[in-house]
């Protein structure tokens, strides 16, 4: 069995890096048309088809717990430390920008406290508060909370996936005949009801087949993306507003994933995954970012009583560019620097805490041998 800091495999830090891309230049288009008061409704319309990211990253996130916690250690806590330091730091700091950036545009905050409670620990209600984005963290936070309880009971890699299925599935059920209001419990009924639970499920069970089976014919991966493909470009002919996105969307992005998988495994495409691998490092970085920094740049282009189509895509793209550099710029010096300083005190804590506790207990059983000797030293008959 392999360790748990396994390396993710390239298609999959390749994909993350599609899916923030796909993200940021939807948010593009839409804060362009807001900002312009232009009108390309065909841009508009495909660009929505962004949106997918956010299921796609779902599925991602599924495969990625399953791959790099196939020891099966049921070292849960550890897990915990390490999924807090990924994703509060940089989120926490990212936020703080936006609400100086808020501030000094003048945009309104929250004025509600179940707002901000929500907004601090990434509850469904506040996550998005800040940061638009916020509340697809929501369901990640839930995930892995329900991750690490299969960690702690040291179940099986196989029973993990099941457990995970059988969750999700009765959870969505539910969702379907009861509808909880979005604004009771700080959202969290109505999170884990949600069908979107589903596609981390179904990345779990990719997670699981790649540990367990043998690599397959690329031919099959290939199938496997061009359905994907198919599947995607099918939601746009048939209007995607008007279908469940966990159908029209949910479907090809675990395919997609499945399909990627399969490929590297079978040792086609690496040289094109190894290079935009990189750029899947900085993916959650991008995914923070771009929601509060694309607000602010397009108050610093030039403005036109016209727009025509050809310099709305290019401020599309300069905004894009500028987005991914930041990002990247900002993962390299920041975030690992938070990941790792995070990951050291909450590892000192937990060390700290250990001694304490020994030291307690020996403490304890020195009392108890003042009051009774005997209870160490039992005197001999």
């Amino acid at each position: 069995m392999q360790s748990q800091d396994l390396p993710l495999l390239h298609s999959i830090q390749a994909l993350r890096a599609i899916a923030a891309s796909i993200v940021t230049l939807f948010h593009c288009v839409f804060w362009l048309h807001q900002s312009f008061g232009v009108s390309f409704p065909n841009t508009t319309y495909i660009a929505g088809l962004g949106a997918s990211g956010v299921h796609i990253f779902f599925v991602i996130s599924g495969f990625i717990m399953m791959w790099t916690n196939q020891d099966n250690s049921g070292n849960w806590r550890k897990f915990l430390r390490k999924r807090f330091s990924r994703i509060y730091p940089s989120y926490w700091l990212v936020a703080l920008i936006g609400i100086l950036l808020a501030i000094l545009t003048g945009r309104m905050l929250p004025d509600q406290l179940t707002i901000w409670i929500g907004f601090v620990l990434l509850l469904p209600k506040g996550a998005s508060a800040i940061i638009d984005v916020g509340w697809t963290l929501a369901y990640e936070v839930y995930f892995y909370i329900i991750f690490a309880v299969l960690i702690a009971l040291r179940v099986s890699l196989q029973q993990r996936v099941i457990w995970l299925g059988a969750i999700f599935l009765v959870s969505t059920t539910i969702g379907v005949f009861w509808k909880p209001p979005s604004g009771i419990a700080f959202g969290l009924p109505k999170l884990i009801t949600s069908g979107l639970l589903l596609e981390f499920a179904a990345g779990a069970v990719i997670g699981l087949f790649a540990i367990r089976s043998s690599p397959v014919p690329a031919w099959q991966g290939a199938v496997m993306v061009l359905a994907a493909i198919l599947g995607f470009a099918v939601s746009v002919a048939v209007d995607y507003h008007a279908y469940p996105a966990i159908v029209l969307w949910g479907a090809p992005s675990i395919l997609l994933v499945a399909g990627l998988v399969m490929l590297e495994r079978s040792g086609w495409g690496l040289k094109l995954f190894r290079k935009l691998s990189p750029l899947g490092d900085s993916s959650y970085a991008l995914y923070l970012i771009h929601a509060i920094l694309i607000p602010v740049l397009v108050h610093f282009l030039p403005t036109y009583s016209s727009l025509n189509y050809l310099i709305f895509l290019a401020f599309v793209a300069l905004l894009y560019l500028v987005n991914i550099a930041v990002a990247h710029l900002y993962y390299l010096k920041i975030e690992t620097l938070l990941i790792r300083n995070t990951n050291n005190i909450l590892n000192r804590a937990v060390e700290q805490h250990q001694k304490r506790s020994k030291f307690t207990r020996r403490n304890r059983a020195k009392r108890e041998t003042r009051r009774d000797p005997q209870k160490v030293w039992p005197q001999k008959k």
